[in-house]
Parts: structure tokens; C-alpha cells; sequence
């Protein structure tokens, strides 16, 4: 697990040059041309005041992050969208339910161990059920100008699969469901619009391996934080060493993702208690 590194935190506070008014209201800095930093469409002039400020959008953004995602509307089983599409009989529906009951496995991963049904088909039918493209991402790279921490990709079942410059638009890949919430967190952190589409499970895995094997040195996950005061502290702390001039936090079912803006990208990840 990473640490975060508070060393060295004598060096100048963020990154942003700018004369303007702190938003902090009770702040008694003078206006001047001073060290801030922006977070929320709002300015700081430094870090007790922003350190404030983040205390108090955890405090609002923490109890909300259950309402993110979408309720589920009603879609046609997999395993008639299959027999809908003759890749499937009624006899080997039958079959797989019952293996699934029994399994207790996921029913498109049943189908395939049974020989009833091709990875590409059940993912094709999965697609169909959530109204989405499928992508093939063959031997194509992933998109690098838009990056998502790894423990969020793994736990999310997702990949940025490509990438649009103009317009700034960004295609995510998932393998058995979309996770709107997550969508919509990394159109907030990324400043991208993100579009839903289905990926194979063995592209998933194999282009998700080839990430593992970099190591990605601005990404910091801590798994015991204690609320939001802890984690404004630590953000505070590491936004101070880097010298950063923005902050944006995401917030995910299982993390807050805050992303550090400036000379250099960073990503912080904080697990958030169970409700």
C-alpha cells in the first residue's frame, strides 16, 4: 500500500500565483498577490483555508454518495436476449439456471463453461440489455491523456478504451455492468464527457495486466482514513508538498478520489467507511 509523503512540507504552499479574495470567510489574510489555490470554482489563499473548505465538502459529499448511482430500470434477462437472438435454446436456458443456482456463478460465465454461448456473444447480449456499443480493442493501446487510478479500474470492472481530444471525449469499457456514478465522478475529476460501452473479459484482463506492470508513482491510496477531517488533513498535507494549484474530489461507492492539479498530476485515494 502507498504512504503518503508529508516530508519536506516547508516548501512554498501550492502552486498558483493570483490577487483575488479568499473564499474562506472568516480568513484574515489581506488581498495581495499571494500562494493559493483553486478548488470548487473557488479561490484559497492557503492551506488552513483550504484545509477548511474540504473539511466541509466531505462533510456534505460523504452521506450523498449512495444517491449516485442510477436505479436500474427493467431489461430483458441475458438469457433471453440470447434465445431472442438463437444462440441459445430454451433446453440450455434451463440448464445454465440451474447450474447458476447451484453455482452460485455468474450466469454469462455459466454459459461459457457449458460451451452454450462465446465470450463475444454474451458480452455482445450484455451490451444490448444496457443499450451500449461493444468495443473491440484488439491490439489497440489504452488512451494515455486521460488517466484513471488502477485500484479504481480493478474494482469497477472498467477501461478508458479511447479517447477524442476534441471535445475532450472519453469511452469507457466495462465487462458486466455500467457504474454511472463512475462515470459521472470521472467527467468531474477529468473534465472529460464519458460514454458507456462493453469490452470483452479477456481484453479487460489482458490490457488491465499490461497496466500492473507500470509503475504508477502518483497514485496514493490510503485504506484507513478516519473521516473527512483526516482526509482534508492528508490532502492538505500532500497538495502542500507537490505544490498544487487545483483540487478535485470524485466521489465513488468505496473511495473518495481526489486529484491534485499543477506541475505534476496526482491521484489520492481514500477507502470510505461502509454505511
Amino acid at each position: 500500500m502507498s504512504k503518503f509523503d508529508i516530508q519536506g512540507l516547508t516548501r512554498t504552499f501550492f502552486g498558483g500565483k493570483d490577487r483575488r479574495e479568499c473564499a474562506n470567510p472568516t480568513c484574515t489574510t489581506k488581498p495581495k498577490q499571494q500562494i493559493g489555490i483553486r478548488f470548487y470554482e473557488q479561490w484559497f489563499c492557503g492551506p488552513d483555508c483550504f484545509e477548511r473548505a474540504a473539511r466541509q465538502k466531505l462533510l456534505e459529499l460523504m452521506p450523498a454518495r449512495g444517491k449516485q448511482e442510477k436505479p436500474p430500470s427493467l431489461r430483458m434477462p441475458l438469457g433471453l436476449v440470447l434465445v431472442s437472438r438463437g444462440i441459445l435454446s430454451h433446453e440450455q436456458l434451463k440448464i445454465a439456471l440451474d447450474q447458476q443456482r447451484t453455482s452460485g456463478t455468474n450466469f454469462g460465465e455459466v454459459l461459457q463453461e457449458l460451451g452454450f454461448a462465446t465470450q463475444q456473444q454474451v458480452t455482445a447480449a450484455v451490451a444490448a440489455q444496457w443499450a451500449c456499443p461493444v468495443f473491440s480493442l484488439g491490439e489497440r493501446p489504452l488512451p494515455t491523456a486521460v488517466h484513471i487510478p488502477t485500484r479504481l479500474l480493478e474494482l469497477y470492472g472498467m477501461l478508458p478504451v479511447h479517447f477524442q481530444e476534441a471535445g475532450r471525449k472519453l469511452m469507457v469499457g466495462f465487462i458486466t455492468r455500467v457504474q454511472h456514478h463512475m462515470l459521472s465522478t470521472i467527467e468531474h475529476v477529468t473534465s472529460c464527457t464519458a460514454t458507456p460501452c462493453f469490452i470483452t473479459d479477456n481484453e479487460y484482463r489482458r490490457h488491465l495486466q499490461s497496466l500492473a506492470v507500470v509503475s504508477v508513482e502518483n497514485e496514493l491510496v490510503c485504506d484507513r482514513a478516519n473521516g473527512p477531517a483526516e482526509i482534508a488533513k492528508l490532502v492538505r498535507d500532500q497538495a502542500s508538498y507537490v505544490g498544487s494549484e487545483e483540487v478535485r474530489f470524485g466521489m465513488c461507492r468505496d473511495y473518495l478520489w481526489g486529484r491534485l492539479l499543477g506541475q505534476q498530476e496526482w491521484d489520492l485515494l481514500f477507502r470510505l467507511p461502509e454505511d
